[in-house]
């Protein structure tokens, strides 16, 4: 019997067994051969839709690793368009330190293998590196040889950044917890320096505590507000003053900043990044202490609006202040990087410590909306 006759009628059994209804009793061959092709037909149009409306990157290699199809969600995903990759070895979207996963798909491909679920990273147009999620099939010929593989290819990149702020946000609670007993140490200080009596003492650190939770408020991450006009923004100046507030002392404080609102979207980042500065200095610098001084300054540079913080303190407390890149200071860069569109700076001296921060101007003053938050 002919070959594609064959063929054919195993194919015809393929799709009668995905179409258990349907039924040939009665009729003629040609009208069964005409039904399979129409059928044939559609099931091939089904298919193809799928893959071109897929969100996932959806190919075809063959064994050499040369691509035979590449959907729209792979023009969207990779960068490339069909034109570009079709006939080209996939191993361009491989990183060089990757390259022998193709080969270990490609064995295991060989043996009729699948691979699920794969995690790894590949290489964008503009050569940026970004995590996907791979499951790789093998693809048969009518002998039921193995002659290619369809791969389909998931952009992780979201769930990763997820993890990675959930992990920060781990990170930070449990600074907050070992900052919890220094901060309230240093604040106990600071009062028995200044209460001349028991009273007085409980009065100024019961309002320091009270000060401090509402500070402490302001850094936790507030939910959006549908109407942008029910969050009233809030002067630079008064946000300092309120993380402040619990801190400050005796010591002269010199607060000279830019009479600019605050966005809805800048509140907290900028508030973690002065609570922060102050929870440092009354453990360590200008704040635990009676002597020294605190200036925060700042100045427009173009778009740009630059906070200077300056602390001057005794010799000997330069010693003992933490000026490594501990957590706190990474939360610092990290909260100013992304949401302000900036840089954080710290820098110790024998007396002192300069910190900056400079930030887009746009961003210190925008919605969440506006934000993209």
């Amino acid at each position: 019997m002919n070959r594609d006759i064959i063929d054919d009628d195993a194919r015809g059994n393929m799709l009668l067994r995905s179409c258990p209804r349907l039924r040939f009793n009665g009729v003629s061959r040609r009208h069964r051969d005409i039904t399979m092709s129409l059928l044939d037909e559609n099931l091939q149009q089904h298919f193809a839709a799928i893959v071109e409306g897929s969100d996932d990157a959806i190919v075809a290699k063959d064994l050499g690793s040369i691509i035979l199809s590449w959907n729209p969600a792979a023009e969207r995903i990779f960068g490339y368009r069909a034109d570009e990759m079709l006939g080209r070895s996939i191993t361009l979207l491989i990183p060089e330190d990757r390259q022998h996963e193709e080969v270990d798909f490609i064995n295991r491909l060989r043996r009729g293998e699948r691979i699920q679920h794969f995690e790894t990273m590949r290489r964008k147009k503009n050569g940026q590196l970004f995590p996907i999620s791979v499951s790789i099939s093998p693809i048969r010929n009518r002998q039921g040889q193995v002659v290619g593989a369809s791969k389909i290819a998931r952009d992780i990149t979201a769930q990763h950044r997820a993890a990675e702020q959930q992990r920060l946000l781990l990170s930070e609670m449990k600074h907050r917890v070992g900052n919890s007993f220094a901060i309230a140490s240093g604040l106990l200080n600071l009062c028995a320096r200044q209460a001349t009596t028991i009273d007085d003492l409980v009065v100024q650190t019961r309002g320091r505590f009270l000060a401090l939770a509402a500070a402490h408020s302001l850094t936790a991450p507030a939910a959006p507000v549908e109407d942008a006009a029910v969050f009233e923004r809030r002067p630079l100046r008064g946000l300092i003053e309120a993380i402040l507030k619990p801190f400050a002392g005796s010591l002269p404080i010199d607060l000279a900043v830019e009479d600019v609102l605050v966005g809805q979207a800048a509140v907290t980042p900028l508030a973690l990044v002065f609570y922060e500065l102050c929870t440092n200095s009354v453990k360590y610098g200008a704040l635990s202490q009676d002597i020294g001084g605190l200036a925060i300054s700042s100045e427009r540079r173009g778009d740009r609006l630059i906070i200077h913080w300056d602390e001057t303190f005794a010799p000997v407390q330069a010693g003992s202040a933490v000026q490594g890149q501990g957590f706190g200071t990474v939360m610092c860069e990290l909260a100013v990087r992304d949401q302000l569109d900036g840089s954080f700076r710290r820098q110790f001296t024998n007396s002192g410590m300069h910190a900056s921060l400079d930030l887009s101007h746009a961003r210190l003053s925008a919605d969440l909306q506006d934000s993209g938050t």
